[in-house]
């Protein structure tokens, strides 16, 4: 057999596959008919070579439940010879049922005797509008069911399952139906993603279209802690994109759900058809902080919420520039730390890729300044100067506007390489004065410079460098002192000159002469300060002008001392009587601690002797003038630095009254 196909008014279409004759004995086809699979069959009618090898019961009434039929051969005998029966096929007998709760075409049919060469499925047809076929699926032929979700609002749909033989027939089941009305919503629409369109920084959702035909549109909800709130209603089964205006995903994560809608208006008020919505989407939100110190930006990002992520991308745009790729992350990834270079503008994207699908999502961009702590604009070593030969002071000005780490005061002496003295703390009125007593002014030149730190404590300005000035004074045997010293070092100024201050017995000092920039060295005469113990100390200023500051500094040597060489005059004769009649020493810049003049005769005996300086010898022993003639003397002074001098010599006596 090949297929059975009912008709409209329940008549059964037969058709099979005709068998070999090549004898011409065949004499005709007999049908054979029945309501049970079991039978008892009946002949219902008879199809006579050569006419088609098709036949049309009519009067089944195949309407009302399947018709079962094989078809046997009689051969032209006497008597005829009936073959055995073909194999038994059946009609698909179809019911189309309401479902509960309305909405719902549910069709349900026999399980077909087919023919060996039946197809592999049933095809589901139905009729809407009227006279227009549609087939809306196809089922296992183990499967002998089917429920059709009703999409017409209200009206009659009608339906049938056919089933395909190899041979080429099609069996055609009854047709079923029923008046229907459609109270089931369209799906819930499944979520693509949920992104922020980097351009306009709104949020925007993306979903698959609900496959009901009669989809009319969707609802779009923002998800919020107090459930979802209606944002708007988007139009149209495939309008599939949404970009909220109201949107701030810069502020933090936004979800979004969406539900659909169909055509058709149900209850009282009517109202569409509308689906329950699935778990909501959120955005990704991305924040940056900042370490000035480290300069380093940390990126973190809230987990997107929809679907599993396979990866995350971050992009980046220095100073404006086109994005480019940062880094590739793994799909649990939350943060990234990005070094960067102060003075630059970064902004930032998170891309996550979705596992298994070609959707992505987009982050907020979040945008930072890479600045740095504002640096001292000037960091000025203002005067280097010696209070004393442990004592160098070391004044420093610097930019009380920007915020500072400290200093650091480094030293050079003596050309060595500069080392830390000392630290010191941030200073608000923007200048400071260091005092350092681990110094020999008097012996070592001394440089110094500061480093200010900026608020990370990282070297930010280095001053120019300051020296002192270290002053040798030298006595020379003509009665003059002779001062040099090395000039001042880096002012922002110039030298003018320099002040030479002079202090005579421990004296106050006082200024004795203005010297030019350079050379650096003075001479000064002492000779007029005959009576005084020698003993002359300086120092020198230096003078600085033209500072651009307007703020002209000064700064001080080491005092330095000169002693003039203790000298001793003594006359080679003396006039008893006359213009000089006492035998007298005169000392010159000799500070006298101890004193001692001899008189010895020719015989080398001593006559006379004082301890005093001011008492001379006036040629008298006891009262008695003494023979003229030549007389030895022997005169010793110690100074009060302990230093001895000795005279020895003849002085000759004369007298006024020969």
């Amino acid at each position: 057999m090949g297929c059975a196909s009912v008709q409209a008014n329940g008549d059964v279409a037969l058709t099979w596959t005709p068998v070999p004759d090549p004898g011409g004995q065949l004499l005709e086809y007999r049908i054979h008919a029945s309501t049970v699979a079991a039978g008892p069959y009946t002949v219902v009618g008879a199809v006579t070579p050569p006419a088609p090898t098709a036949f049309v019961h009519a009067g089944a009434a195949a309407g009302v439940g399947p018709r079962f039929y094989y078809i046997t051969t009689v051969e032209n005998g006497a008597p005829p010879l009936e073959s055995v029966p073909s194999d038994t096929v059946s009609t698909i007998h179809l019911q189309v049922l309401q479902s509960t709760p309305l909405g719902n075409a549910n069709l349900v049919w026999t399980m077909p005797l087919p023919a060996s060469s039946a197809g592999p499925s049933f095809a589901v047809w139905m009729e809407y509008p009227l006279g227009t076929w549609t087939q809306l699926d196809a089922t296992p032929s183990s499967v002998f069911n089917y429920a059709h979700v009703v999409s017409v609002c209200d009206d009659s749909l009608t339906f049938r399952i056919e089933r395909s033989d190899v041979s080429g027939c099609v069996s055609v089941s009854n047709v079923g139906g029923d008046r229907f009305e459609d109270v089931t919503p369209p799906s819930a629409p499944v979520i693509s993603s949920v992104s922020v369109d980097s351009l306009t920084g709104l949020s925007t959702i993306s979903w698959e279209p609900s496959p009901q035909g009669d989809t009319d549109g969707y609802i779009i909800l923002w998800s919020t802690p107090g459930g979802g709130v209606i944002i708007d209603t988007v139009y149209g089964q495939n309008n599939t994109v949404y970009t909220w205006a109201n949107s701030n995903p810069a502020a933090g994560p936004e979800a979004f759900t969406v539900a659909s809608f169909d055509t058709c208006q149900v209850g009282v008020p009517p109202s569409p058809n509308t689906s329950a919505t699935r778990a909501p989407h959120r955005t990704m939100h991305l924040v940056t902080t900042y370490d000035r110190c480290r300069r380093e930006l940390n990126l973190t990002w809230s987990a997107y919420q929809g679907w599993p992520v396979l990866s995350h991308q971050l992009l980046v745009s220095v100073d404006g520039g086109p994005w480019t790729t940062l880094a590739n992350l793994g799909g649990d990834a939350s943060s990234y730390l990005h070094p960067v270079e102060p003075g630059r503008s970064y902004c930032y994207i998170v891309k996550a890729d979705r596992q298994g699908a070609a959707d992505f999502s987009l982050s907020n961009r979040a945008c930072r300044n890479a600045d740095y702590p504002a640096v001292p604009a000037f960091n000025y070593v203002r005067t280097v100067t010696v209070l004393a030969d442990d004592l160098i002071q070391v004044e420093d000005s610097v930019d009380g506007n920007a915020r500072s780490g400290g200093f650091r005061i480094e030293r050079s002496a003596n050309g060595a390489p500069f080392e830390l003295r000392a630290t010191y703390p941030p200073v608000a009125s923007g200048s400071f004065i260091f005092l350092d007593d681990e110094v020999d002014a008097a012996q070592a030149g001394y440089r110094y410079r500061v480093v200010a730190l900026d608020s990370c404590g990282t070297d930010a300005v280095t001053s120019n460098i300051g020296g002192n000035m270290v002053l040798r004074a030298e006595p020379r045997l003509d009665g003059a002192n002779v001062l040099a010293w090395n000039g001042y070092a880096q002012w922002a100024g110039v030298v003018q000159g320099h002040l030479i201050e002079r202090s005579v017995d421990d004296g106050p000092f006082q200024q004795v002469g203005l010297v030019p920039p350079d050379p650096w060295l003075h001479v000064d005469d002492v000779q007029a300060l005959l009576g005084s113990s020698g003993r002359v100390c300086y120092r020198v200023r230096a003078l600085e002008g033209n500072n651009p500051s307007g703020f002209n500094a000064n700064s001080l040597s080491n005092v330095a001392c000169a002693v003039q060489e203790e000298l001793i005059y003594i006359p080679n004769a003396f006039i008893v009587g006359g213009a000089n009649p006492v035998f007298l020493p005169v000392l010159s810049y000799v500070d006298i601690t101890s004193y001692e003049l001899v008189i010895i005769n020719r015989w080398g005996q001593q006559v006379w002797s004082t301890t005093d300086p001011l008492e001379g010898w006036d040629g008298r022993i006891g009262g008695q003038l003494m023979p003229t003639g030549v007389y030895g003397y022997f005169c010793t002074v110690r100074n009060g630095a302990g230093k001895r001098v000795e005279k020895r010599g003849t002085v000759t006596l004369l007298t006024s009254f020969e």
